[in-house]
């Protein structure tokens, strides 16, 4: 799908809000809509035209990547997005909300404020339907990272630090063709596994407690995400149980996947499954979210989603169970929506983790 077509999209879901020109300052949403990969920019987006207005360090990266937009180097670049936002006397400005500071709006809409409207997450709205390029560069990640794993695993981990066992896997995730990682990686283990995003520590990975790892690559400017518990040896009966207990409920999860399931189905069909466990209390964040250019982005596989799930979509499946004092398991794949059903993008057999 060509940018232009993103675009195309973007401007009749803006029409219907009657928004005559809209302010795009994320960047993620500014690649997405232009192949834009800078750190600093601004779309300026209406029938009329699109513009890219960025400084000089981006001069020549974005003569090469931009398309379907014209380009504006300046070093004053909110002065020159205020200057062609006045110039085009709209009669409603669209921006995002979430992602335009409090102090630029009110530079930018200062005595027109009226003419502003609050638009929370439209661009991210479109992308959360992949097209088959996004999907391969979703399957690249998820390929290298997975690879990666295994290359450090082969290595054993029992007696290193998760520090070192973290900082193994992000390097060979860059060995083997990474931009770099999806978010920082999480080495937990023992009792430290029970918390769900604890950082990677100088505590050395002992035989009797589970060890969680969480990692993504990032390729192609795309995301993956997969989670993993191990057992350097046997587990204690209760963690055994927890383990048990995650891995069905994952699997109620990803069954419940088809076009047209809102995604609050989803989240509930893994809290029944893990309510008749017993373990539900011990489950304390929700059960999935999108990928995609960013690690979280629509659609949320969560209680109070309003989302609901169409062909194209990829989302996280990743219930946990975290025991204070004890350890964790946390099992997680990334999960396309096919026609009929959701096809697991992550290819490391769940069998891992219960390693011996």
């Amino acid at each position: 799908m060509r940018a232009g077509s993103r675009i195309a999209r973007l401007l009749s879901l803006l029409s219907r809000r009657r928004i005559d020109l809209f302010l795009c300052s994320r960047m993620t949403n500014i690649r997405y809509l232009c192949g834009f990969t800078g750190s600093d920019g601004v779309l300026i987006i209406s029938p009329d035209g699109v513009t890219l207005v960025t400084d000089g360090r981006y001069a020549e990266q974005s003569r090469r990547e931009v398309r379907d937009a014209e380009v504006l180097i300046s070093d004053r670049k909110w002065t020159e997005v205020a200057r062609r936002v006045r110039r085009a006397r709209p009669s409603r400005v669209g921006f995002e909300s979430r992602h335009l500071s409090v102090e630029l709006f009110r530079i930018l809409s200062r005595g027109v404020e009226e003419k502003w409207v609050a638009l929370p997450d439209p661009v991210e709205g479109l992308r959360m339907r992949k097209d088959e390029g996004e999907i391969r560069a979703i399957e690249a990640a998820a390929v290298t990272a997975s690879g990666a794993l295994l290359a450090v695993l082969s290595g054993g981990y029992k007696g290193r630090t998760e520090s070192e066992v973290a900082a193994d896997l992000e390097r060979e995730m860059k060995a083997l063709g990474a931009e770099g990682t999806s978010f920082r990686t999480i080495v937990a283990s023992g009792p430290r596994s029970a918390m769900p995003h604890a950082a990677p520590s100088s505590a050395r990975i002992r035989g009797a407690g589970p060890v969680i790892i969480d990692f993504g690559a990032l390729r192609g400017g795309y995301c993956s995400d997969e989670t993993v518990t191990l057992f350097p040896s046997l587990p204690p009966p209760a963690l055994g149980k927890a383990y048990d207990a995650v891995r069905r409920a994952q699997e109620e999860g990803i069954r419940a996947i088809r076009p047209g399931i809102p995604c609050r189905d989803v989240d509930a069909r893994v809290r029944e499954s893990l309510d008749r466990s017993g373990y539900l209390k011990y489950f304390v964040h929700s059960t999935g979210h999108g990928v995609g250019l960013d690690i979280h982005e629509r659609p949320s596989l969560a209680p109070r989603s309003k989302d609901r799930l169409s062909e194209g979509m990829v989302v996280s499946v990743e219930p946990g169970v975290y025991l204070p004092g004890v350890g964790g398991v946390r099992l997680e794949d990334m999960v396309r929506v096919a026609g009929t059903r959701g096809e697991r993008i992550t290819y490391l057999p769940k069998t891992i983790s219960r390693l011996v």
